[in-house]
This record gives C-alpha cells, sequence and structure tokens, in this order.
C-alpha cells in the first residue's frame, strides 16, 4: 500500500537536531519505542497479545530515529516494504492515517500467519524426513 503524499518536506542535519519540539517529539517517540518493546516482550510470553506486532512497530519508529538502524533494517526485503510505506505518514489526515494503520496492522498479521504456516510445514517435512 502506497501513501500519496502532497508536499515534501527537507529537514537538514541542522535543523533536526534544534529546537524543544524536535526534542519533545524525540522524546516522545522513544516513550513509545518503549511502551511497544514492552508489549511486544510481554505478547511473545502471553499468546493473547501479538507481540511480533508491537515489536515491528518499535523497529519502524526506531529506524526513523536512528539513521544506523534504518539501514539496517533496510536489509531485509519485507521490513523494507514495511519502512517504505509509512513515509509521508504525518501528512494524511486523520482518516486516512487510520485507514493506514488498519491496512498495515492486517498486512502484518497475514505474513506473520504466513511465516507460522511455513515454519509448520518446514517442521513437517522434517519430521517425515527423519522418520524410518
Amino acid at each position: 500500500m502506497a501513501i500519496n503524499t502532497r508536499k515534501v518536506i527537507i529537514v537538514t542535519e541542522s535543523d533536526k537536531g534544534s529546537g524543544l519540539l524536535y526534542w519533545l517529539s524525540s522524546l516522545f517517540a522513544a516513550f513509545i519505542i518503549l511502551l511497544c518493546l514492552a508489549v511486544g516482550i510481554v505478547g511473545l510470553l502471553l499468546p493473547v497479545i501479538p507481540g511480533l506486532l508491537f515489536l515491528l512497530i518499535a523497529a519502524m519508529l526506531a529506524a526513523r530515529l536512528s539513521p544506523a538502524l534504518d539501514r539496517r533494517l533496510r536489509k531485509y526485503p519485507q521490513m523494507r516494504r514495511y519502512l517504505d510505506s509509512g513515509h509521508g505518514f504525518l501528512e494524511l489526515n486523520w482518516r486516512e492515517k487510520i485507514r493506514f494503520v488498519f491496512w498495515l496492522i492486517l498486512k502484518v498479521a497475514i505474513d506473520l500467519l504466513m511465516l507460522l504456516f511455513r515454519g509448520i510445514r518446514w517442521l513437517l517435512q522434517l519430521a517425515v524426513s527423519r522418520s524410518p
């Protein structure tokens, strides 16, 4: 799913690090990242909470704050698609943001189910190949 952006905002390195607004938004983003990490870890232990979804959200937010993490995550094609889909999110109106988040969550859920079924199929093939 691609987002159509109507304007392009260019932020230079000197603009990026200055200002109280940037500092507060970075602090808020760090809080959200820690919250998503905590819920994600709990979700890995409890089957009721989708832990991988929250870990993915934390990774996407952290990649926006850290260029090194962004480069590292972009080495994986699936993560590159998730990161690219989030560009232009701030320029959307609230209705489009809600729609985007809904479709992103649905896509992540489908991808996780496909990964789960692939893992089960691999385990079944491994069990069949080892049986006498």
